[in-house]
């Protein structure tokens, strides 16, 4: 089942499991896996070094 991005807040909602791509974090070493393919030459995080290195959340009200 898809939705659209009309109506979803812009999120996709597939039934099909995400594949997974197996890296190690640029930041500390561990090995991770992420729902995207990595481009070559630009860093990738595990899960707890992401979160250290994303922007700042804007509210948006």
């Amino acid at each position: 089942m898809r939705y659209d991005s009309r109506g979803s807040g812009g999120r996709r909602f597939d039934s099909r499991p995400r594949e997974m791509h197996k890296i190690t974090c640029s930041d500390c070493g561990a090995e991770a896996e992420v729902p995207f393919k990595p481009t070559e030459g630009k860093p990738v995080y595990c899960r707890d070094c992401y979160a250290k290195h994303r922007p700042p959340r804007r509210d948006r009200f």
